[in-house]
């Protein structure tokens, strides 16, 4: 938990749009979202009301193989509006 914990401690959510002519091109927009100190009770509360969502998942390497490797590779997944549950501290920043 503690290795979570600062994993997500500080995070910013960006928003941005890109287009694929020949190759891809992105465009970045302010205000970024910052969202800073978080722990695993925020993402546990989060999970009881149905703001976040586990997403297991699974990285598998050489499936094909004799000796295929896999990695949990899960993920949670939350809308914007629910970003600010997340965190002890949360709003935008302009740049």
């Amino acid at each position: 938990m503690i290795g979570w914990n600062k994993k997500h401690a500080q995070t910013a959510y960006v928003p941005y749009e890109n287009e694929k002519i020949a190759a891809p091109a992105y465009r970045y927009f302010s205000p970024a979202l910052l969202g800073e100190g978080t722990d695993l009770t925020h993402y546990l509360a989060g999970l009881c009301e149905g703001q976040v969502i586990f997403d297991p998942g699974s990285n598998v390497k050489k499936a094909s193989s004799a000796k295929p490797t896999v990695k949990a590779r899960s993920q949670f997944r939350t809308s914007v509006k629910h970003l600010e549950g997340l965190y002890k501290k949360f709003g935008p920043v302009e740049f």
